[in-house]
């Protein structure tokens, strides 16, 4: 019998990779909707998600451009519908880069149908790096925000019932960090860990 190459850790890696997109092998971006600030009057920001192919490489690009209110509010992303059950897991893993005027994005998760400005969101803020890199999302540091501001009072997150994801770039109206301008996020994968 040959011999294998692989030891049980890595052979156990290989088959629990759970790939929620996989922009370089089969991932659409047509599964994802925009989710962005084009409610206020003062600050109109927007955004797109393209898939990006070429003889070399196949990956998604997310392009924003805040225009943020006086305060700083504005917001500029992406959701997409799911029905996952994130229980078992430790971590959302992204493989990302980051160009523009800004590198700080939230990833946010949202559970049991729950929708509009009244529901939390839970979420994890991260920068990108300037080179493709694995970005890790601890799980258990998603926080609740509702209308941008840290929510103490909102239940769980529910990881077994997670009905939408997003990513987005933010303006800081409630955080230090303030952010305007166009940057561009390039995403080769997002999977769970």
């Amino acid at each position: 019998m040959p011999s294998m190459n692989i030891d049980f850790y890595h052979f156990f890696y290989l088959i629990s990779e759970s790939y929620i997109d996989n922009f370089q092998t089969n991932g659409e971006v047509s599964s994802w909707s925009e989710l962005s600030d084009t409610v206020m009057a003062e600050g109109k920001s927007k955004s797109s998600f393209v898939l990006f192919k070429s003889n070399l490489f196949r990956r998604a690009v997310l392009f924003t451009m805040l225009n943020p209110q006086p305060c700083g509010a504005a917001f500029a992303g992406i959701r997409k519908i799911v029905d996952l059950d994130i229980s078992g897991y430790e971590a959302i893993s992204l493989e990302v880069r980051g160009r523009g005027q800004y590198k700080g994005y939230e990833f946010v998760l949202r559970h049991k149908g729950q929708a509009g400005s009244d529901a939390p969101s839970y979420v994890y803020f991260f920068e990108v790096p300037f080179d493709f890199e694995v970005v890790r999302l601890p799980i258990k540091q998603f926080k609740p925000y509702l209308m941008g501001n840290y929510y103490d009072k909102g239940e769980p997150l529910d990881t077994s019932r997670i009905t939408s994801i997003g990513i987005l770039a933010y303006g800081g109206a409630h955080l230090p960090k303030k952010q305007q301008g166009a940057a561009a996020l390039e995403v080769n994968w997002i999977k769970l860990e």
